[in-house]
């Protein structure tokens, strides 16, 4: 099941942290703490991304995925012509920060260490939970969902329970966006950026758990460079676009399954070649 609204997901858990929060939109924002705001945001977020997901699985393939697009662009026209709750185009601005156990979370060391918990704690949740039996039924459902159907499964609540699941993982991606920036705009929620999520996710391996870490790493490491060659040669840096939509050809054309993929292929041959030499363990 492949998902474009996950940055949807991320952008309305963010709206919510300011909706619900502390801001410089005081005729916005509730004026909550933190630790009710943060927490109303994530539970709105999951039931934003499971509505979105009961949706999608009444449909299949190419249109599941035009489904979860056509969210993600509502929800970019939405906050861009809604002042009431998301201040249209300018968005929400000074969001207040969180301040606990006596750390200031706007230093940069502090927040870095609060997202590599964040995204560990995100990485071994997915890990267990592909392993669980939930998980091995997710696997049956993607690969055979017929099959999975006349064991006695029921496939469009699976389905549903992903998406929610993912939703939660989207909702604390959103809040430390809005926590990192303390700001929020129809900008943060763009339907591009949306293919970006899930270029990230396919060049990694989108069918593995440390796969949008890896294809996230590689993201960032090709626009900054292609930012800096673009510049050089005397470019426009914005089409560096360009550049990472030409790279994500080539490494889809390669591996169906990313860079591991990629990577697993090599090891694969290299151990075939060393088998296949005298000597080799092919030959024992």
């Amino acid at each position: 099941m492949v998902s474009l609204m996950q940055l949807t997901i991320a952008g309305f858990a963010g709206y919510m942290v300011a909706v619900f929060g502390v801001s410089g939109n005081a005729n916005i924002s509730l004026g909550w703490p933190w630790w009710l705001a943060t927490p109303m945001a994530l539970v709105l977020a999951v039931l934003f991304g499971t509505l979105g997901g009961a949706l999608a699985v009444r449909t299949e393939g190419i249109y599941t995925i035009m489904i979860t697009l056509a969210i993600g662009a509502a929800f970019y026209y939405f906050t861009n012509q809604n002042w009431a709750i998301f201040n249209g185009h300018t968005g929400i601005n000074t969001i207040a920060t969180p301040h606990f156990l006596g750390i200031d979370w706007r230093s940069d060391i502090a927040f870095y260490y609060l997202i590599l918990a964040v995204a560990a704690l995100c990485y071994f949740a997915v890990l267990y939970l592909s392993r669980a039996p939930f998980g091995l039924a997710l696997q049956g459902v993607r690969d055979n969902p017929r099959r999975m159907a006349a064991l006695g499964f029921n496939v469009n609540a699976h389905r549903i329970a992903a998406y929610a699941f993912a939703a939660l993982i989207a909702g604390l991606g959103g809040v430390l966006q809005v926590w990192n920036y303390r700001q929020i705009s129809p900008g943060s929620v763009a339907v591009e950026r949306c293919i970006d999520i899930l270029i990230v996710a396919v060049v990694g391996g989108i069918t593995r758990s440390v796969g949008p870490y890896i294809g996230a790493f590689i993201f960032v490491i090709l626009r900054t460079f292609a930012l800096d060659f673009l510049v050089k040669v005397g470019l426009d840096g914005n089409r560096f676009r360009l550049l990472i939509g030409l790279g994500f050809l080539a490494i889809v054309f390669w591996s169906s399954d990313g860079v591991i993929g990629l990577y697993e292929r090599w090891r694969r041959r290299g151990q075939q070649e060393t088998r296949s030499r005298p000597g080799g363990h092919g030959h024992g």
